[in-house]
């Protein structure tokens, strides 16, 4: 029996679905396409590479321009990946007597995929570029890309000059793909502590538990369980609050990724200060003006979070580079225990405080 719980193929048919047509690109030039955005990541890395100081130990992928229905299979094969432990763990304890236990299988599969598809399809509508690396045990190389569409729509609701909000979009990712590629440590650390959480939710909890748990979820309502997945709650759904330690350590090394971007986005286009600026005020704008059915859609798929990382991660950075300078920032990559605990997301003076100490032992 497989050990997947969700009908993976459903969710990419939806996820395509919802993510829309590609429409065609407007007059013979696209500021946004494939040529220009190859071009943009070219010149972005050595401006990022010279701000931070990142040293990438394997090649970083060359840049794409795609569209919004190979985000939504990205994006699948994304979520699939780090749901991939979780699943064993539920589908292990859903047991149902005779042919219930197939039928309950079928349809709360398809229920869980149809939901996860939907997710995922929306997403693909709004978000603009993506560094994509496996944090599952999938081998597939890493990916650098935009999606052309959304680039599109978002400049015209920023406005500006095309060129420099593309070269600012892309020093963001590119920021990414060297936090990556030059910070060995980092991606089996943010892995490891995925499965950690999904492994301790789950000790101690016997099969009866966790079929009983299994059952309540997918006849209830399965939607819920794919919207606390994609939340970052399946830990909670599965354990008590003694994994709260486990998640703060995890968003809080999300947010200084982020945070950490956002900063290098700002400060590696010399010369751009002014239209850097004129962005970054409209962008922080746009992401507060968001409301209604908008609100509720970000909640759903887990965005708020991700807008919190955002704004927590580079007050964080700026207050650090601010008080110390970047050379004190970049300690953040020396090792996982020099990461920020979720408090010191808030106080970057007691962060340096400590980190400053462990520099000194």
């Amino acid at each position: 029996m497989s050990s997947e719980f969700v009908d993976w193929s459903l969710a990419e048919r939806v996820a395509t679905t919802m993510a829309g047509p590609t429409p065609e690109p407007i007059g013979s030039e696209r500021p946004f396409g494939p040529q220009a955005v190859a071009g943009a990541f070219e010149a972005a890395l050595p401006r990022v590479a010279a701000y931070t100081g990142l040293v990438p130990e394997t090649p970083i992928p060359v840049g794409e321009s795609i569209d919004r229905a190979a985000w939504a299979r990205a994006g699948i094969t994304n979520l699939r990946d780090l749901s991939a432990e979780l699943e064993k763990k539920i589908n292990a304890g859903l047991s149902l007597p005779g042919p219930l236990n197939g039928v309950v299988r079928a349809v709360a599969g398809r229920a869980a995929g149809a939901e996860a598809g939907a997710a995922v399809g929306l997403m693909a509508r709004r978000v603009l570029g993506q560094f994509d690396i496996s944090l599952g045990e999938s081998q597939r190389m890493p990916r650098l890309f935009l999606v052309e569409t959304n680039l599109e729509a978002t400049h015209r609701e920023l406005g500006g000059h095309a060129a420099v909000f593309l070269e600012w979009i892309v020093l963001h990712e590119t920021t990414h793909a060297l936090q990556f590629g030059g910070v060995p440590w980092l991606r089996d650390h943010i892995a490891s502590t995925l499965r950690e959480l999904i492994e301790s939710s789950s000790n101690g909890i016997d099969g009866a538990r966790l079929g009983a748990l299994a059952r309540r979820l997918v006849t209830s309502d399965p939607r819920e369980t794919v919207r606390k997945l994609l939340r970052g709650e399946a830990a909670r759904m599965l354990a008590g609050p003694e994994q709260a330690a486990l998640l703060d350590r995890l968003q809080a090394v999300m947010a200084v990724i982020e945070g950490y971007a956002e900063h290098t986005m700002d400060r590696a286009a010399p010369g751009r200060e002014a239209d850097l600026a004129e962005l970054r005020a409209r962008l922080d704008e746009r992401r507060q003006s968001r409301a209604g059915l908008g609100v509720a859609i970000a909640r759903l798929l887990g965005l708020e979070m991700k807008m919190q990382q955002y704004r927590l991660g580079k007050a964080f950075c700026d207050g650090v580079v601010e008080k110390a300078g970047l050379d004190c920032l970049n300690l953040v990559w020396s090792s996982a225990e020099a990461m920020p605990t979720a408090d010191e997301l808030e106080s970057p003076a007691a962060w340096i405080e400590r980190v400053g100490t462990l520099a000194r032992a």
